[in-house]
């Protein structure tokens, strides 16, 4: 019985780990299409790419939160750099 109840927390929980914002280090790409699909892929649909001392600013809006978030990419090598909320 444990066991059966652990396996069905664990499907339900899968797709809340597939809706999980990027952190600092994670590859996105280089190029916007690429960074646009997996930002939206993590749950952060992108409003707007803009560049920001030196770096790749994409504004999304947190679909588990709500909240309007900056990740900052480096064009270099395509990972994140920085996440800032947008105050």
């Amino acid at each position: 019985m444990k066991l059966k109840l652990l396996s069905i927390l664990a499907f339900i929980s899968l797709p809340m780990g597939a809706m999980a914002m990027p952190v600092v280090g994670d590859m996105i790409g280089t190029d916007p299409e690429t960074a646009k699909a997996a930002l939206e892929k993590a749950g952060c649909p992108v409003d707007e790419f803009e560049a920001e001392d030196g770096k790749i600013e994409a504004k999304c809006t947190d679909t588990a939160t709500s909240k309007a978030m900056e990740v900052y990419i480096d064009p270099a090598t395509g990972k994140v750099a920085d996440i800032k909320s947008e105050d």
